[in-house]
């Protein structure tokens, strides 16, 4: 099976490539949370990367205070 196959072109990988490293990276800043790696992980993918990092902005802030 090939890209072709799908019908994907070159933007729609590359948004998806964007994506997922974007996933990781929310990741590994919530890894020090108290949802932990795997529970941001699991927002970023369910929700949206975005709502996983402003939870995680949240979680920081109320950290230091």
């Amino acid at each position: 099976m090939t890209l072709a196959f799908f019908d994907f072109g070159i933007l729609e990988v590359l948004l998806i490539v964007l994506d997922i490293i974007l996933i990781i990276w929310v990741a590994r800043l919530g890894k020090d949370t108290a949802l932990g790696y795997f529970g941001t992980l699991l927002i970023a993918i369910f929700g949206s990367p975005l709502l996983a990092l402003i939870i995680i902005l949240i979680l920081k802030t109320r950290r230091r205070s």
